[in-house]
């Protein structure tokens, strides 16, 4: 058992440097000084040669250099105007190509005959020509020779439209109810009416009617004059005895009650008894959190004191740095 336990038991760990970039630098630590930089200048101008151009060909032939030559045009020689006869675009193009293979010859440009128009006949005078007035004729023409078709196609929807009207105007009687069985009741007949004699033009029809009128005034009057009218009526209540309701043991049975004002406050004492309590709760339960969590944050502090312990890394092995002395 104590072999397998040594076995078991690892060995301490022990510290590595990591693998830096920094490691694999190679820095140069020589700055130049103002003599090193002016000898590397003084170097480099011995490194660069001026180099001359050759000089150009024509200073040796006996030419001027750097003047051009004085070009002479040749002397403008005169050509016939071209106003009355207009060119296309293709003959003065084959003019022009005529004129330059000429001059490339050297041989000289012929003038050009003008040729002049005839002068008019004075004596005749002008006349003009006049035309010939048309008048239209009228024809007679139809449509039904043209095309015979659609005067036939309009007559037979013609005889249609009107054979169907003839369809519907014609009588046809719904058919007779099953009269077997059927009685009419007798007292549903009216009487017939009588035939009395009137006058439509009354001479004392006028008069009736003003009686009428006043008749009917004079009541509405009456009976505003009596509505106006007080009268005292006789108070029968002040002499009688006073109304005194008879209880009937029959209907009404006087049985106890309770008043919901006492119902309603025995449910408040309940009510203040269990909010009491949910307070207390409430309380216990917020001193056992805070208790909680002092001791949480105690664990924590005591776990960053374990942490901030200082241990010592190894120290790297580094290249030697060699100095220069600038002095």
């Amino acid at each position: 058992m104590e072999l397998r336990r040594s076995s078991r038991i690892k060995a301490l760990t022990m510290p590595v440097s990591p693998n830096l970039r920094t490691t694999g630098r190679n820095r140069n630590y020589h700055i130049p000084s103002q003599e090193d930089k002016e000898r590397e200048e003084y170097e480099e101008m011995k490194k660069y040669k001026f180099r001359a151009r050759p000089p150009p060909n024509s200073t040796f032939s006996g030419g001027v250099s750097g003047v051009p030559k004085r070009k002479t045009k040749g002397t403008t020689q005169p050509k016939t105007p071209t106003a009355l006869k207009r060119k296309t675009a293709k003959t003065t193009g084959i003019s022009k190509a005529k004129d330059k293979t000429k001059g490339k010859k050297g041989s000289n440009t012929a003038m050009k005959r003008l040729k002049a128009l005839p002068l008019p006949d004075l004596q005749k005078v002008f006349e003009v020509a006049k035309k010939e007035s048309r008048i239209t004729k009228p024809v007679p023409f139809s449509f039904e020779n043209r095309d015979p078709k659609p005067t036939e196609v309009r007559e037979k929807l013609l005889k249609e439209q009107i054979e169907e009207e003839k369809k519907k105007r014609e009588f046809k009687a719904q058919p007779l109810y099953e009269t077997e069985g059927f009685q009419v009741d007798k007292n549903l007949s009216k009487a017939c009416t009588k035939v009395v004699p009137f006058n439509i033009s009354k001479p004392d029809a006028y008069e009736e009617k003003l009686k009428n009128q006043k008749e009917r005034l004079e009541k509405e009057n009456e009976d505003l004059a009596k509505m106006k009218e007080f009268k005292a009526q006789y108070p029968h209540a002040i002499f009688e005895e006073p109304f005194v309701p008879v209880k009937d043991s029959r209907y009404c049975k006087v049985e106890e009650f309770n008043l919901h004002s006492e119902k309603r406050g025995n449910e408040r004492k309940k009510f203040d008894i269990e909010l009491q309590e949910q307070r207390q709760n409430h309380e216990l339960m917020k001193k056992q959190a805070d208790i909680e969590k002092e001791r949480v944050e105690e664990e924590e502090v005591a776990e960053l004191r374990k942490k901030l312990v200082h241990r010592a890394n190894r120290v790297g092995e580094y290249k030697k740095q060699e100095y220069e002395d600038i002095s």
